[in-house]
C-alpha cells in the first residue's frame, strides 16, 4: 500500500527531475532552443493548472473527490500496511520504476525534440497539484488515504478508479 499523497508528490519530483535531465541532453545534442511563440508554451502549464483545479471541484463530476469519498477505513491497518520497512521497500520500488521510465522516455524524446521537456513539466505540475489536493483533503477529514488492495469485508464503491482506503490521522481534529 502506498499513501496517495506521497505517491503523487514523489511522481511529481521524478517527472520534474527527468525533465531537467532530458532538457540538458536535448540542449547538449541539438543546441539552444529558440521556440517561436513563447506564449503558447506558457499556456500549456497554465492549462494544466486550470484543468487540475477543475478536477478538484465538482464542476466536471469527475476527478479525485468521488474516489476519496468512496474510500473505506482499513479494518486492520497494522496487517494491511505492513511494517515500516515494507512500506519503504514498496516506495523504493515504485520510485525506481517511475523514475527510470521517465528518464529513459523523456531523454529519448528530447534527443529528437528538446521541447518535449514541456510535457514532463506539465505532468509534474499536475501530479504536484494532485498531491497537494490529496493532502488538503486528508487534513480536512482527519484521515490518511492509501492506494492498493486490502482483503477485507467492506470494500470501496466501484467508481471506475483504483481503490482507496483510509486510516485515522494521528492527533487530527476532524473539520467539516
Amino acid at each position: 500500500m502506498i499513501r496517495f499523497a506521497h505517491k503523487e508528490l514523489s511522481y511529481a519530483g521524478a517527472v520534474t527531475v527527468a525533465g531537467v535531465i532530458a532538457g540538458g541532453v536535448g540542449v547538449a545534442v541539438n543546441g539552444p532552443v529558440e521556440p517561436r511563440g513563447w506564449w503558447a508554451l506558457a499556456a500549456i502549464p497554465v492549462w494544466a493548472v486550470l484543468w487540475r483545479w477543475l478536477n478538484t471541484t465538482r464542476l466536471l463530476q469527475r476527478g479525485d473527490l468521488p474516489m476519496f469519498e468512496a474510500a473505506v477505513p482499513i479494518a486492520d491497518p497494522g496487517r494491511a500496511l505492513g511494517s515500516p520497512d515494507q512500506v519503504r521497500r514498496t516506495l523504493r520500488e515504485f520510485y525506481g520504476k517511475i523514475f527510470g521510465f521517465w528518464i529513459v522516455g523523456a531523454t529519448a524524446l528530447a534527443y529528437f525534440e528538446p521541447l518535449t521537456v514541456v510535457f514532463c513539466f506539465v505532468h509534474g505540475v499536475d501530479a504536484l497539484l494532485r498531491g497537494v489536493q490529496t493532502a488538503r483533503w486528508e487534513r480536512r477529514h482527519g484521515v490518511l488515504l492509501w492506494r492498493g488492495h486490502v482483503e477485507q469485508e467492506q470494500q470501496p464503491a466501484d467508481i471506475g478508479r483504483p481503490r482507496c482506503y483510509t486510516t485515522p490521522r494521528q492527533g487530527a481534529l476532524v473539520q467539516s
